[in-house]
């Protein structure tokens, strides 16, 4: 599943650029509001298999254990929620901005800008601090994702409880109790987590 996704995620960086480049940037912002519409009965596969933030952070992950920049787990300041409202609120403010430039024919680099930031912030704090609090386009897609009835689940009576999938979730999207649960709103549906189940538990499917 992972060489699938790293492949959907090449061809869509490519993709992006060439938009990028070619001036047509409406193009992909228009794509990915309707993927923050979508993702109400689809979850976040925008993220996991077609945002170029997510593609572009895999380096800066790389980066980050290579020279053991990267900091353990999420520091607790980033946790706090009046951060994520002011990253938010700035945000829309320039996603504003954004908009406006491109309806008088110019641009502002918005994307490339979040894509700079998130690749930053993988090197010096970790991946799951950016996807899981930070990244303000996943702020968006969990105010929709948060309706869908389909995504990622864990069969609760087959969980053996090993914490495998919530090692190895780099959205902190997976709660523990004495089971795995998935948060449809985090999930990135990057499928680590069902590749990293030793019983085969987990499975996109549609809620009853």
């Amino acid at each position: 599943m992972q060489t699938k996704r790293l492949i959907s995620q090449i061809i869509f960086l490519i993709i992006f650029l060439f938009l990028m480049f070619t001036n047509k940037a409406q193009i992909w912002m228009a794509f990915l509001f309707l993927s923050i519409g979508l993702a109400a009965f689809f979850g976040r596969f925008y993220c996991g298999w077609i945002c170029p933030i997510n593609t572009t952070t895999r380096v800066g992950n790389f980066l980050g254990k290579l020279f053991g920049t990267q900091k353990k787990g999420v520091p607790k300041f980033f946790k706090s929620k009046g951060l994520r409202v002011t990253i938010f609120v700035i945000f829309l403010g320039a996603l504003g901005y954004t908009i406006y430039t491109m309806m008088n024919g110019q641009k502002f680099p918005l994307p490339v800008i979040i894509i700079g930031l998130g690749v930053l912030f993988t090197i010096f704090i970790n991946e799951n601090t950016w996807h899981r609090y930070l990244c303000p386009w996943g702020i968006l897609l969990s105010f929709t994702a948060k309706f869908s009835k389909r995504g990622l689940n864990v069969n609760q009576s087959g969980c053996i409880s090993c914490k495998k999938c919530y090692n190895a979730c780099p959205a902190e999207a997976i709660d523990f109790d004495k089971k795995a649960e998935i948060d449809k709103r985090y999930c990135l549906q990057c499928y680590k987590c069902q590749d990293s189940c030793p019983v085969d538990v987990i499975s996109y499917e549609k809620e009853n």
